[in-house]
């Protein structure tokens, strides 16, 4: 019996431990790998010719789908122009735009 218990409990450390450097080997992935919030909102900005101090808010969200990592950027100026843009997380390619008033 002590020796079922004993072996129960090895396994499970030593799955927990292999979860955990799966688990990190991904973050270190999508950390190394994405553009980061900022550039994704400076792409943003550039291609609506747009500078920070031009916005009254700004929220940048990161997202996947199946297939892709990508940013969610969405801005508003102080004139009211409202911007939603989807940037590739890997690449800063932009994937979509919309303005609207």
């Amino acid at each position: 019996m002590k020796k079922t218990l004993k072996t129960v409990v090895i396994t499970v450390i030593i799955l927990a431990l292999i979860g955990l450097a799966i688990g990190g080997w991904f973050i270190y992935k999508h950390n190394s790998s994405c553009i980061g919030k900022n550039a994704a909102l400076e792409i943003a900005l550039a291609d609506a010719g747009l500078a920070k101090h031009e916005l009254k808010e700004s929220e940048v969200e990161f997202d996947r789908s199946k297939y892709v990592s990508y940013y969610d950027v969405e801005f508003e100026t102080f004139t009211g122009a409202e911007y939603d843009y989807t940037v590739d997380a890997a690449s800063g390619e932009i994937l979509n735009k919309s303005v609207g008033k």
